[in-house]
């Protein structure tokens, strides 16, 4: 008994495996398609004419008016259809809404029937309403880019399969302008404070001694100060010269260095990687609208330092084209021209791996180093296994000299803001 019950589960496996999976899938795929259900119909048709009755053809003839209708229809509709996709603007930020519009202009003297446009997000579609022959139609709708990126990541795509859904028939469509998303900003704290004079002058006026801002306390006359700063009051009262301690109207300067290796990263939209770069864009964003002077470098990409609008407009472009890896940070900092950038204050966004890897910064003047836990970011699983890893052994998840601790996204918002000791105590 137990030998034919393994004789038949022996034969039962073999029945049912699959010598060719990738061309039993096609085959599945054409012949169970409406249109391959007709043709088998129609096959079926001419053999049953063929072998009991000629009057059965006049049922396969049917049939295959119904599929040369079904094939030829969409495809001439699709060849007098013309259609132009844009955005409604250039820019935005990741989760904003934006609109997009579908220029149609129909050059068939019928109307077109069961348009569809493919999402630039290439995964849905849209279902447009019927073009009326010889005209030119706008239809508009909108989508949320869920990420950074240039878009529309794939051609759009016109279609239709009017009037039996046998055959899609498709034509590119003509993109007017592309849409750059940028990384999600977030308020952030006041530049870090620089040890020294070595700023660059400008109109900011910061909380330290200077020669031209609001005063801020009194102290002892030196040689060599100016005598319009002399207060006459008070060096009456202590029958000594005592001058006025003033603001320094400076332009703080600050390289932000992104590090893009993909091995000290965890990857997705909710990885270290993307938060990283989010984390960045808003320190950009934050600190030229304080009026500093704000430079970024990551892999092979390399922005010098400027104030202004222009140049978040610059960072930030050049941030949502960012690819999922590049050179190791060591590598980074060991570039001439990252060097080369003379005061200012370099600011270092990675994660605790690439922190605890991090290199020698002698040479590179003090460091502030921003710091993401790999185990608060990424899907459920990610952050299981990152806290599996650190039980046996992994990397140690902290270490003294970071700047700024971001232990989770969610978390994050309120670090950037709240975080640094600048924000607590002032700049």
């Amino acid at each position: 008994m137990l030998h034919s019950t393994t004789v038949a589960k022996f034969f039962r496996r073999l029945s049912t495996y699959d010598v060719a999976p990738e061309f039993s899938r096609r085959v599945r795929r054409v012949a169970l398609s409406p249109l391959g259900v007709l043709v088998i119909g129609i096959s079926v048709a001419v053999l049953v004419g063929l072998v009991v009755h000629p009057r059965v053809f006049a049922l396969a003839g049917g049939l295959g008016l119904v599929a040369a209708a079904g094939v030829c229809w969409p495809w001439l509709t699709i060849r007098g259809v013309r259609a132009v996709v844009a955005f409604d603007r250039p820019r935005t930020n990741e989760g904003t809404e934006v609109g997009l519009s579908a220029s149609l202009t129909n050059h068939l003297p019928w109307p077109a029937w069961g348009l569809t446009v493919r999402d630039p997000k290439a995964d849905s579609t849209v279902r447009l309403p019927t073009v009326a022959g010889r005209t030119k139609s706008v239809y508009r709708w909108t989508f949320v880019p869920p990420v950074r990126g240039e878009y529309p990541t794939e051609t759009p795509v016109i279609g239709t399969a009017f009037p039996f859904g046998l055959s899609m028939a498709r034509r590119t469509a003509t993109v007017a302008g592309t849409l750059l998303v940028w990384p999600k900003t977030f308020p952030v704290g006041p530049v870090p404070s620089m040890e020294g004079d070595d700023v660059t002058e400008g109109a900011v006026a910061r909380n330290k001694v200077g020669t031209t801002g609001d005063i801020l306390g009194l102290r002892p006359y030196r040689r060599g100060d100016s005598p319009r700063r002399i207060h006459w009051s008070q060096t009456a009262k202590h029958d000594r010269l005592v001058v006025c301690e003033v603001q320094s109207n400076s332009r703080p300067v600050v390289l932000l260095v992104l590090d893009h290796d993909a091995g000290v990263h965890t990857a997705g939209a909710d990885g270290t990687h993307e938060w990283a770069i989010r984390t960045l864009a808003s320190l950009t964003k934050g600190w030229i609208e304080a009026g500093a002077q704000v430079g970024a470098v990551w892999g092979e990409r390399f922005i010098a330092p400027q104030a202004g609008g222009d140049q978040i407009v610059r960072i930030l472009d050049e941030l949502a084209r960012v690819g999922s890896g590049g050179r190791p940070l060591r590598e980074v900092l060991a570039e001439k021209r990252v060097r080369a950038v003379r005061s200012a204050i370099r600011v270092v966004v990675t994660s605790d791996v690439g922190f605890h890897q991090s290199p020698n910064s002698e040479g590179l003047g003090s460091i502030r180093w921003v710091v993401l836990h790999r185990e608060g970011f990424g899907n459920s699983a990610d952050r299981e296994s990152l806290r599996t890893s650190a039980c046996d052994g992994g990397p140690p998840r902290r270490r003294s000299g970071i700047w700024l601790e971001i232990p989770s996204a969610d978390e994050l918002p309120h670090r950037l803001r709240h975080g640094t000791a600048e924000a607590s105590h002032g700049s």
